[in-house]
């Protein structure tokens, strides 16, 4: 699929760049495989500080952010946060550039990967990450031939298509 380099692309709110933003860069839980915990508002606030000095930002402030309170922040708070998710300011345009598309579409895979991958698989990648490279090759092989016997067997974990 090509896509036209001159087409419009749809507008986003700065709400909905934050958000996703802070649902991508969650990070997975040790104690809870498959389960990915977002930044609060404190620790995005905290860690602005921490870096720019005390009372540059609020909690309640990037609280008012992610609900759509306050729809269009300054520019300086932009920076702020694009600082700390690392993205190009413009990602937080209504309308960015391509680099911001780019970090959009990639934050946006990054979502939707957590979204889709059962729980059981989450565990099982995180256990193979501990094993040797041959205790991670002799997994994979096993993988391989369970998904062949399962196909033997006609259980695959594909659900039949609703036609």
């Amino acid at each position: 699929m090509t896509t036209d380099p001159h087409a419009q692309v749809p507008a986003r709110s700065f709400t909905d760049v934050l958000n996703l933003l802070i649902q991508a860069s969650a990070t997975e839980d040790p104690d809870n495989p498959g389960v990915f915990v977002e930044y609060t508002n404190q620790q995005i606030a905290g860690e602005i500080n921490r870096v720019h000095g005390p009372k540059t930002i609020t909690a309640e402030y990037i609280r008012r952010l992610r609900k759509g309170d306050i729809k269009s922040p300054s520019v300086n708070v932009a920076s702020l946060l694009a600082r700390f998710f690392q993205v190009p300011l413009d990602t937080f345009d209504a309308i960015g550039g391509e680099k911001a598309e780019r970090v959009m579409a990639e934050a946006q895979r990054f979502v939707d990967a957590r979204r889709q991958t059962p729980k059981a698989v989450a565990v099982m990648a995180r256990a193979a990450r501990r094993l040797s490279p041959a205790g991670q090759e002799k997994a994979a092989r096993y993988v391989a031939r369970l998904e062949e016997l399962e196909a033997m067997e006609g259980e695959t974990g594909v659900p039949p298509s609703s036609n």
